[in-house]
């Protein structure tokens, strides 16, 4: 995924206006007194002490949130945003260090414990794997899974403060000030401006991935939300678990009475809708099939194993990497005893077992390596952390030379005398620096645009190009040169990318020789194209050939111009056309 693909998908999201508004500029300055007076009440009413008054307040220099997405590759690539071509990003905003960071941690703090009280909560695949163990279903029951919708950024925020508000009444505590809580919650909600390239937005609906209290408030959420939505339905599971937005359940009722479950379900609440599968013998549910085994007709007991989906390499660190010798068995030991705390059966074990060393051997682990971890994966090491004094150091070749020479050295001085009796050396590492920390960064980088040479300098080509409001993208499958004749070309300005669609029977480089003599040589200053960049600088015009015919005649090529005019929606004020 190349840096405009994804700046594609960013764009497509943060156009939606249901859930997004572009800001002229950032408000997170205003949050911080509204933030500073509900912590005074606090600070006051003795909930919080002086210390913890100057922690929530956070560290300066607050900085603005970060927008970024995370590309969803697993996702069946025809339902991409570009089908094969842009995968759909999980938006995340990041909220360290901005001024709602501390109060959106003491919010979670008090949340997360109510957000685990309610009958369906599953706290992670071995919790599920353990209630699954436990359980007894007729032979002829279903097995059916459902996936909420984007629950994060569907919650409503009144009904989602409603939500909270209910489980604080439900479980009352005086030594939680509910009031403050709801204050607080209520502007890290609604209060969220974030930067994306150089532009700010508020998110309008729903809570962002990256706020630490969302998964708690979208916990408490959907409890109050299956609570009204199953009181509404007259066949309901036997069994019904949900761990976030994914559900698991057992269904002993007709196909059709399922269909009607569910039409409940996606009607209880506009906001939030659920795709449903329904099947008689498995079904994936988080990393694991639970599926009806050998063992099912006699004891009505469900098998478990473990589920790889279709995008799993099994990238596991390469056995290359520069890493401590331990790294690796750890990495592979971890894996088997995840597979062996999953699987039920042992041939689903053995399964699982075998395609994960099938892929780490072309990751450079060698057979007697495997063999090994599988032999001893099982074998627990008990060690004390007590009486044990780490040794930390960034980890690299003269740092272990010298941990080494430190450790036999402390184990003389321990002979010799009788210093901390007891007591023994171990070597710590901290990681250096790796090629994501230097590549991978939630701000999106500016480009730099070094001064031009020559005239086709400012010609580039692209993938795609948007309309003004950039809600539809539209692709270009040519690659042609500057030098091409009869073009309909796109300009626009790398700074703030308003655009501008012009014709050309000649050569596109002689039509851009035109328009920066106009530009440089301040001519025609009474076009707005020429006006902008004498502004923003000639260095930030880039151009693209977007349609090409060498058979046009002038009329047609004046067309297909007028055509991508009204297209873009490049007339101003949001484009820099006049006709």
């Amino acid at each position: 995924m190349d840096k405009q693909q994804y700046l594609t998908e960013a764009y497509h999201q943060l156009n939606n206006q249901e859930y997004y508004k572009k800001l002229a500029q950032p408000i997170y300055p205003d949050t911080v007194p509204k933030i500073k007076t509900i912590l005074d009440n606090l600070k006051t009413k003795k909930f919080i002490n002086t210390k913890q008054h100057t922690y929530l307040q956070g560290t300066p220099p607050i900085r603005p949130r970060l927008f970024y997405i995370l590309p969803k590759i697993h996702k069946d690539p025809s339902t991409w945003t570009v089908p094969h071509t842009i995968p759909p990003g999980r938006p995340i905003v990041s909220d360290i260090n901005s001024e709602s960071y501390k109060t959106a941690e003491y919010i979670e703090h008090f949340l997360t414990p109510l957000s685990t009280k309610h009958p369906s909560y599953i706290k992670d695949t071995y919790h599920f794997t353990t209630i699954i163990n436990n359980i007894t279903i007729p032979t002829n029951a279903y097995l059916f899974t459902m996936d909420i919708n984007s629950l994060y950024t569907n919650i409503e925020t009144p009904q989602g403060l409603s939500a909270v508000r209910q489980s604080f009444l439900k479980h009352p505590n005086k030594a939680r000030p509910d009031k403050e809580l709801l204050q607080l919650l209520e502007i890290n909600l609604n209060y969220n401006d974030f930067e994306f390239n150089q532009d700010y937005y508020l998110q309008t609906k729903g809570t962002a991935m990256g706020k630490k209290f969302a998964p708690a408030y979208a916990n408490i959420f959907m409890a109050h939300w299956e609570e009204g939505a199953l009181a509404k339905c007259q066949n309901t599971p036997l069994h019904y678990y949900r761990y976030l937005d994914d559900i698991f359940g057992i269904w002993t009722h007709t196909e059709q009475d399922f269909a009607h479950f569910t039409h409940i379900l996606n009607t209880h609440s506009p906001s939030i809708t659920l795709k449903a599968e329904l099947h008689t013998t498995s079904v994936n549910f988080l990393d694991t099939t639970v599926y009806k085994g050998n063992k099912f007709i006699d004891t009505g007991k469900l098998d478990i194993k473990v589920y790889f989906k279709d995008t799993d390499t099994h990238a596991l660190l390469h056995k290359t990497s520069f890493h401590p010798r331990h790294t690796f068995k750890g990495l592979v030991k971890s894996q088997l005893i995840r597979f062996h705390r999953i699987c039920t059966q042992q041939t689903d074990f053995l399964t699982a077992t075998k395609t994960l060393f099938k892929a780490l051997k072309h990751r450079n682990y060698t057979r007697s390596f495997l063999r090994h971890c599988l032999k001893t994966f099982r074998k627990q090491t008990h060690h004390t952390t007590d009486n044990i004094i780490p040794l930390i150091t960034t980890y690299s070749t003269p740092n272990v030379l010298i941990n080494r020479k430190l450790k036999h050295n402390f184990k003389t001085i321990l002979q010799q005398n009788n210093y901390l009796p007891d007591h023994k050396i171990i070597s710590a590492h901290r990681r250096n620096k790796n090629l994501q920390d230097y590549l991978v960064h939630a701000k999106i980088k500016t480009n730099n645009t070094p001064k031009p040479k020559y005239q086709t300098d400012s010609f580039t080509h692209i993938k795609w190009f948007y309309n003004a409001d950039k809600t539809h993208i539209y692709p270009i499958t040519h690659r042609l040169p500057p030098t091409t004749k009869n073009t309909v070309y796109l300009i626009w300005c790398n700074q703030c990318q308003i655009q501008y669609v012009g014709e050309t029977g000649n050569q596109l480089t002689t039509r851009l020789t035109q328009h920066r003599y106009n530009i440089t040589r301040h001519k025609q200053t009474h076009l707005p194209i020429v006006q902008h960049f004498i502004t923003h600088g000639i260095r930030q015009l880039r151009c693209t050939i977007i349609k090409h015919d060498p058979s046009w005649t002038t009329k047609q090529r004046q067309k297909q111009e007028r055509h991508w005019i009204f297209t873009l929606n490049t007339k101003q004020p949001t484009g820099l056309n006049i006709k």
